[in-house]
């Protein structure tokens, strides 16, 4: 499954494709008596969590560290709070503002507690995915924007004379194998951003910020766009970096652009 975008109107919509589901793990549960199970989960599987089943059902869970009696069990079960609790079709973006918060999430499918989700879990090719995803639909709306308020390419002179010969070279390579693009396609994410720094109106009514606000949300995605080409890690980016509200706040800001898009058509 993928996460993609749809237009509905002139407004942005997001189109869920990427759930929980796609980057939950299954849970790991014992029941009273099993201790060796909890030894080997937590020991030699290198568990945090495990389920605690009673009745066939889990309902709750054991956390590493915190198993203070390996004979009874069921005193070091901890009970599940409704904030633990997501369904196996939640939004993944919902999801990983939820774990932002928790650290840990447990996934319910069709009344059964069946998976865990946690930080580690954010490493996955659907997030990436995700966050690429984003940042590419941003990257070719502002494409479309630039184009809009500087016709025929009249915003070369706001770039420096090597970032537009680069464009040039994609361009007539391009050109050549009969594909047809605007140069401003042939330019870099940077690139774009770099034009749309330069631009007041733009900051003041489309990315509604000041030009030290956007110049440092700017670089922000231009990082994390290089992250995800590039396999990095995401650990830091959650961490320390809030990528979940960079991520928001692009998402909003490429909303203001489709419709803006939209309004001038009218």
């Amino acid at each position: 499954m993928k996460e993609g975008f749809i237009i509905l109107g002139q407004k942005l919509a997001f189109k869920q494709l990427f759930t929980a589901e796609d980057i939950a793990e299954p849970l790991a549960s014992v029941t009273i008596g099993e201790t060796e199970k909890v030894e080997k989960y937590f020991e030699v599987r290198n568990f945090d969590f495990i389920g605690f089943k009673e009745n066939e059902q889990v309902i709750g869970f054991l956390e590493k560290g915190k198993t203070e009696n390996i004979i009874n069990l069921q005193d070091s079960v901890t009970k599940f709070n409704v904030s633990d609790l997501i369904t196996n079709n939640t939004n993944l973006l919902d999801c990983l503002r939820l774990l932002k918060k928790n650290k840990h999430l447990f996934v319910i499918n069709k009344s059964q507690i069946e998976s865990i989700i946690t930080l580690s879990d954010i490493q996955k090719p659907a997030v990436r995915m995700l966050f690429f995803g984003v940042v590419t639909f941003f990257e070719s709306k502002i494409a479309t924007l630039i184009d809009e308020i500087y016709p025929n390419d009249e915003w070369k002179p706001l770039l420096k004379s090597e970032r537009i010969n680069m464009a040039m070279a994609t361009y007539q390579e391009l050109v050549e194998r009969n594909q047809e693009i605007n140069l401003i396609n042939c330019t870099q994410l940077c690139d774009k951003t770099a034009i749309l720094l330069q631009n007041k109106d733009v900051l003041n009514k489309v990315i509604n910020m000041s030009k030290t606000k956007a110049g440092s949300f700017f670089h922000s995605i231009n990082k994390l766009r290089n992250d995800l080409a590039h396999a990095q890690s995401l650990t830091s980016w959650f961490e320390e970096k809030d990528v979940i509200s960079l991520v928001d706040n692009l998402i909003i800001i490429t909303e203001v652009i489709v419709d803006r898009k939209g309004n001038n058509r009218n």
